[in-house]
């Protein structure tokens, strides 16, 4: 019975973690839809949401005991709260990048390059906390990435257009695409940067978290923010509620207690769902049909994300020694 209590109470944390992780992708791929029906500027989306997030959060944390000073005390030094702000910056100027990058190359593209984040994930956490690497690992993650260029259908020709223009006539050189590409990349890398320092300070309530980094958002955006564009209907702002929130106050919430209890690799994979579901509410809301290699990369992701959380091997690659 001892036994039985012990291994339960190990599993338990690693199951709660692995569901707010799954919960926790699917809302991320329904925030493009509420971005692009708030129908504002990446600044005032990413303000807002950090604004209305922050708000969400700090009532949260006067209703709970974290807010209360003596526990703040214990919580929080100068180094830990250094920490904090960092992960605000880089987590926001992740949203600001993304968010850019559509507007120079396509989104399909603009998601394969952001995806490359479970990639930086697992390499750079092997170099700060020490996770092994394996072949099986990078296996599993290569399916993966696989995975997700089937299901976002990138074609050559999108490829090409990040070389801009190829005509010998043409002396001019398109740098919009490249530019976009940059930005995608930087916004995966700066997210990795994110997560890596939440799994730092695994002994901080993940809320508290999230609340002083929506608020470092509030005041590095608001110089940028443009108040002379604002919605003129509710249903803009109903998105822009939705985004602070749900996205953000209660994702971040279950996200980053997520990121306390789950290894790094098991975290990379458990990503990709994030494109899995967007590419369904894409269907559901804009009528997109989902094509059978879709459908195809949809199912490599999902059994690659099995693999890692279940520890299945590849048995095939092993060769007895002679």
């Amino acid at each position: 019975m001892k036994q039985f209590t012990q291994f339960f109470g190990r599993a338990l944390p690693n199951q709660i973690g692995t569901i707010e992780m799954v919960l926790a992708m699917v809302l991320s791929g329904t925030i493009g839809y509420f971005v692009l029906q708030s129908q504002q500027s990446f600044w005032n989306v990413v303000f807002f949401r950090c604004l209305i997030g922050a708000i969400t959060l700090g009532v949260y944390l006067y209703l709970s005991s974290a807010w209360k000073k003596e526990n703040l005390k214990n919580q929080l030094s100068n180094r830990i709260l250094l920490l904090i702000v960092i992960g605000g910056l880089t987590l926001v100027m992740n949203w600001v990048l993304l968010f850019a990058s559509f507007t120079y190359v396509p989104f399909s593209i603009a998601t394969v390059i952001y995806h490359i984040q479970p990639l930086f994930l697992v390499l750079l956490g092997a170099y700060f906390t020490k996770d092994t690497l394996s072949v099986t690992l990078f296996f599993w993650l290569a399916l993966a990435f696989i995975g997700l260029f089937l299901m976002v259908e990138l074609e050559v020709s999108d490829l090409r257009a990040l070389l801009g223009p190829v005509s010998s006539n043409d002396e001019t050189v398109n740098l919009a695409p490249l530019l976009g590409a940059l930005m995608a990349l930087s916004a995966a890398f700066l997210y990795t940067i994110t997560t890596l320092i939440t799994k730092q300070i695994s002994h901080i309530s993940p809320h508290l978290i999230a609340f002083i980094q929506v608020c470092v958002g509030v005041i590095v955006l608001l110089p940028l923010a443009d108040f002379d564009n604002l919605p003129s209907m509710l249903a803009p702002w109903f998105h822009l509620f939705v985004l602070g929130v749900i996205h953000t106050g209660f994702m971040y919430i279950i996200m980053y207690d997520s990121f306390q209890k789950l290894s790094t690799s098991l975290l990379a994979l458990l990503s990709f769902i994030y494109p899995v579901v967007a590419l369904f509410v894409d269907f559901l809301a804009f009528n997109t049909l989902i094509s059978w290699y879709q459908g195809a990369g949809v199912m490599l992701i999902l059994i690659a994300a099995c693999a890692v959380k279940f520890n299945w091997g590849l048995t095939f690659l092993r060769r007895k020694r002679v």
